[in-house]
């Protein structure tokens, strides 16, 4: 159940940061390669995963599912 409400979540980011998110979580990708394929800087690309993980920490807090500090 946990990880169908999660991927809602996923979903619900806006793409840059969905696509951010996904490669490095899911594809274990580096920041390094995830900034040269989305053609964006290194800063970019981080700054993107950290809405990402904000945007979902919030999206989070409303609802009664937890999750380990390191899944995200």
């Amino acid at each position: 159940q946990v990880d169908v409400d999660l991927k809602k979540m996923i979903q619900k980011l806006p793409d840059d940061q969905k696509e951010v998110l996904i490669m490095r979580h899911f594809c274990d990708m580096s920041f390094k390669d995830i900034a040269e394929i989305t053609e964006v800087s290194i800063n970019t690309a981080l700054g993107r995963m950290r809405y990402a993980l904000s945007n979902l920490r919030k999206m989070i807090e409303g609802t009664d599912l937890t999750l380990q500090m390191g899944y995200l």
